[in-house]
Order: C-alpha cells, then structure tokens, then sequence
C-alpha cells in the first residue's frame, strides 16, 4: 500500500486510486464509517455501499470514540495486564511506522498501516493463546487519546519507558506515573512469585464502556 502524503488530496487525481485503496481497506479491517469518512471524504452514502459489497452488511454502529483513557492504560480484574501489552506494541508499531518516510503521511494511511503491522506481529501469539487484540476501532480511541488526532501535548494518555523490559507502555497522564506499573514486569514478577499459580492470559475481554 503506497504511503499517501498529508497533503495529498482525494479529488487529485495522483491520488484518487490511493485514497480508494485506503477506503477498501479500512472497510476490510472494519473501521466505523465515520472514521472512513473522516480519512478519505467518501459519503456516508458511498461507504455504506462499499461495506455492503465488500462485507455484505452495515458498517459498525456506535460512537467513533471507545472507552476511556484509563482503559487502554489501567488493569484491574475487569480489564487483563496482557490488555495493556497490546496496547503498547500498537503504539510502538505506530511509532515505527511514523519513521517509514521523512515526509509526514496521512494519518489514516497510518492507522491502517499500523494496525496491518500490528496484526502480523501479534499473530502467532494471537493464535497460540486465548489473549485478544485491539480492533481497529479501538486501534483509533488509543491513538486519539494519546494525542493522534490533535497534539502528544496534554493527550489524556502518555508513554512511559521501562528500563528494565525497555518497553514502552501507556500511561494516564494526569495520575501519578509511579503507581502505574509496567505491565510486562507486573507479570514477570507474578510468574516468579508463584510460577505454579501464574495465570495465564485471560480468555475474552470486557466490551469498553462508551463515553
């Protein structure tokens, strides 16, 4: 899939088959329409008939905007430590995919580039166990949240770096960062602890609550 440049234009005709391609594939991966809309300026109409042919139904319904910030960045008994992993391999995906060319890209090439990327790293872990994965859908709640669709400054969510695992994890941005673990660690330490009562990854996970 050719990167689309920031600049580019729908109705340009160096990049109406681009700006096609990007609609087909956010339609493939299940994007909501308003998404779609958003990125490639096609009508609610046409992206309706594009779902209709290339899914054979209606496109997700509900607000474009899943979940909270605290979500995708706090654990709890509802919410699995694993969930948190998924969601920082995302962003470091989206930050690798960022860096692909030096000139800035349009973001909803980006989403669907990262979320493509993302799916083929997690798959053989996504088949191997019952962990669940972000849909493309909350693929773009987490990026908005951490400043996609305006500015990283004052995005309700933050990375923060692990020295130890080095990854990079999601953090609500107004909580004390130091009472926010690194999830990685949390379940190391876990499976040290108690290496025959370790837990494995939980089967399912909960519906995010809609703002």
């Amino acid at each position: 899939m050719t990167p689309i440049p920031d600049n580019a234009r729908p109705r340009d005709p160096r990049w109406t088959i681009a700006f096609l391609d990007l609609a087909h594939g956010l339609v493939i991966a299940g994007a909501k329409g308003r998404i779609i809309e958003r990125f490639t300026h096609l009508s609610h109409r046409k992206v309706k008939k594009l779902y209709k042919v290339l899914r054979r139904k209606a496109p997700p319904p509900g607000p474009v905007m899943q979940g909270s910030a605290r979500y995708f960045a706090k654990w709890s008994k509802r919410v699995p430590t694993e969930w948190s992993i998924q969601c920082a391999t995302f962003l470091g995906c989206y930050e690798r995919m960022s860096k692909i060319t030096t000139v800035r890209v349009q973001r909803g090439w980006l989403l669907l580039a990262t979320f493509n990327s993302y799916l083929c790293l997690t798959e053989k872990l996504h088949e191997a166990t019952s962990v669940k994965r972000l849909d493309i859908n909350q693929a773009y709640a987490l990026l908005s949240y951490c400043g996609f669709m305006t500015m990283p400054i004052g995005a309700k969510l933050q990375r923060r770096h692990c020295p130890t695992c080095l990854i990079n994890y999601p953090v609500v941005a107004d909580e004390d960062p130091d009472t926010q673990a690194c999830p990685v660690c949390t379940i190391n330490a876990k499976c040290e602890r108690s290496p025959e009562k370790a837990s494995l990854p939980e089967k399912g996970r909960p519906s995010p609550q809609t703002q």
